[in-house]
């Protein structure tokens, strides 16, 4: 493993040029260019804070700002998508010329973290429109740095998985893409954490097991303090802080989803280069 990774160092000037190249396709005969990667994030963001406040009875305030977790979570989501088939897609490339073949699932990742920067930097910008910052600025706001981190090793580690396991077995792209459809209800982003703990504490902890769940809470916490949740009886529910704990968790669970992806990866490339 140690080797594999001394070999990817070598050749980090190819997957420079692999994410350059994506760039630059993704971006051919454009005219929106950039902005085209953040108008889905936003549409979703408009027509979920929309629906907080014309449709549920209790509508939390201000709670558009806390959406902007979307764009790690869109991050995440497109990169385990588009992760699946990048084996196939560059198969031609990979049947010609030797080089270490986990640079294309990573060269994948990376793409997208260039778009996700710029979401990012868009986010910061909003909250200064809005008011929120630099008022809600605060020194836990350099926990973001960690959360991105580990989101992004919890997502190499599946797409190391799910891009060899797609070359022989091209159901897992539906499958992928079926559930990561069904996790943006399953993590905290359309309804606030209060709410499922209020459900009661055996629910939360199983809930906060999910490391995007934990990694979702502690973004949203970092950026802004807890919103005001009130219940049906309008009572204000209780705040819910930064998970320390199942923060933790799911840092350890991200590393180790990672190394076991890499080993598979490795144990399995030449396979995948025989059936491609």
């Amino acid at each position: 493993m140690f080797a594999s990774l001394v070999e990817l160092w070598k050749f980090r000037p190819l997957i420079f040029e692999f994410v350059r190249r994506d760039i630059k396709l993704r971006y051919k005969n454009s005219i929106g260019g950039i902005a085209w990667s953040l108008l889905p994030p936003l549409m979703q963001i408009a027509v979920i804070t929309v629906m907080l406040k014309f449709i549920t009875a209790n509508p939390v305030q201000n709670y558009s700002a806390q959406l902007f977790v979307l764009f790690l979570w869109n991050y995440f989501q497109t990169s385990l998508n588009d992760a699946c088939t990048s084996l196939l897609t560059n198969a031609p490339l990979i049947r010609k010329i030797y080089f270490p073949r986990l640079i294309i699932p990573l060269s994948t990742l990376l793409h997208h973290f260039f778009h996700y920067i710029i979401g990012f930097i868009f986010t910061i910008a909003y909250f200064f429109v809005l008011g929120a910052y630099p008022h809600n600025l605060r020194l836990l706001f350099l926990l973001v740095i960690p959360t991105i981190f580990f989101t992004f090793i919890l997502c190499l580690g599946l797409s190391l998985m799910v891009s060899y396991l797609n070359v022989f077995y091209e159901d897992i792209k539906i499958i992928v893409g079926s559930l990561l459809g069904l996790f943006l209800y399953l993590i905290p982003i359309i309804y606030p954490i209060e709410q499922v703990l209020a459900r009661g504490k055996w629910v939360y902890t199983i809930y906060m097991l999910n490391p995007m769940s934990a990694f979702m809470v502690t973004y949203q916490r970092a950026l802004l303090p807890a919103p005001s949740v009130l219940d049906k009886f309008d009572q204000p529910l209780a705040s819910v802080g930064v998970p320390w704990g199942f923060f933790g968790i799911a840092c350890l669970t991200s590393v180790a989803i990672f190394l076991l992806g890499f080993y598979l990866f490795n144990k399995y490339q030449w396979e995948v280069v025989e059936r491609l």
